[in-house]
């Protein structure tokens, strides 16, 4: 069989995605599919325990400058665990398997694109490796202490309408007996409150499947996080540029936190 040409190759790459894999260092197969063509920019989905399916819009948007790495982590999406607890999940593994994928792409440094819970595990790993991060975009992030969950959970809760509610209690009933369907169910139900348009909500909830969101992978990995988890001063370590950008109406309110543990980072709402 005769090989494409490979400037057919590059013009293809630019339009589909490639299935990856590489393991951790500690021997879990972990995927990742790209899009586009040029230096690589890992996205990193929020949760914890989305798979990076959704984050793929943003792929899109960055196919014609970028490689956009989608990036399932551990216990997400196809990087599927046997076993899913805080030591198969630890935020060390979850930071040294940014690093493998890091070495797999074949770059010095990583160009990293959290949104929520993936802005977390940015600010973890640069944090950890704070000469391996080439720039930061936080899109919605979680802050780098627990100083907004308070204020998040009320926020959120205030949000939920009876409907909401509703779906909440009759499917929490069904947790036990049909387990996956009912997270799945949940978690639709406890999206439009993250929406500023319920509209748009509702439509990004039904593009949601059974496998878009792992919940074992959710507990396992926020059971990890208490009153003392502090990333603050670690970060005053990053001279790479970071980009916070935050929706005015995110029941989330920890821009300003993000924005002030790294010097010289930017914030846009």
């Amino acid at each position: 069989m005769k090989r494409l040409p490979s400037a057919l190759c590059a013009l293809l790459s630019l339009f589909f995605f490639f299935a990856a894999t590489f393991t951790s260092d500690d021997g879990v197969t972990l995927h990742y599919t790209s899009l586009g063509k040029g230096r690589p920019v890992v996205l990193l989905s929020g949760g914890p325990g989305f798979s990076s399916d959704y984050m793929t819009p943003i792929a899109k948007h960055l196919k014609g400058r970028y490689k956009a790495i989608l990036f399932d982590q551990r216990g997400t999406g196809r990087s599927l665990l046997e076993t899913y607890d805080a030591k198969t999940l630890e935020h060390k593994k979850l930071v040294a398997d940014l690093d493998a994928l890091r070495r797999a792409l074949k770059v010095d440094k990583l160009t990293l694109v959290g949104h929520s819970w993936g802005g977390i595990l940015s600010m973890l790993y640069a944090a950890e490796h704070p000469d391996r991060v080439n720039a930061l975009v936080l899109i919605d992030s979680g802050g780098p202490t627990t100083a907004s969950v308070a204020k998040f959970t009320a926020n959120h809760t205030a949000r939920m309408t009876e409907e909401d509610n509703a779906k909440l209690v009759e499917w929490y009933a069904k947790i036990n007996s049909d387990h996956k369907r009912a997270v799945f169910e949940i978690t639709k139900a406890r999206t439009p409150p993250y929406f500023h348009d319920r509209a748009n909500a509702l439509r990004f909830a039904e593009t949601l499947t059974e496998d878009s969101f792992n919940d074992k992978a959710f507990w396992a990995i926020v059971g990890q996080i208490d009153t003392k988890f502090d990333l603050r001063a670690a970060l005053q370590n990053v001279k790479a540029p970071v980009l916070v950008i935050h929706g005015k109406s995110d029941p989330l309110e920890s821009a300003e936190e993000v924005r002030d543990a790294f010097t010289g980072s930017r914030l846009v709402f």
